[in-house]
């Protein structure tokens, strides 16, 4: 069963649309579909969509994160 969508801080999605741009490198930490499961990865955001009303950073990796899935983000 898919959870709902809780939308994001409009200053969280100006924050990445400005790493974005910039092509800035992040270490992006994130829930997982498994229950307690959490990631940490290194890359760059590639570009932002909204997809059936949920938005998602699509990394340099080709890795797709729901955005209230991220719990950390920083630049490295």
């Amino acid at each position: 069963m898919e959870d709902n969508y809780k939308r994001v801080s409009c200053d969280l999605y100006d924050n990445l649309v400005g790493y974005a741009t910039f092509k800035k490198t992040l270490e992006i930490t994130y829930k997982t579909d498994e229950q307690a499961d959490v990631k940490t990865v290194v890359m760059q955001i590639a570009t932002l969509e909204t997809k059936n009303k949920a938005e998602f950073l699509i990394g340099s990796t080709g890795l797709r994160l729901r955005l209230d899935k991220v719990l950390t983000i920083k630049e490295v």
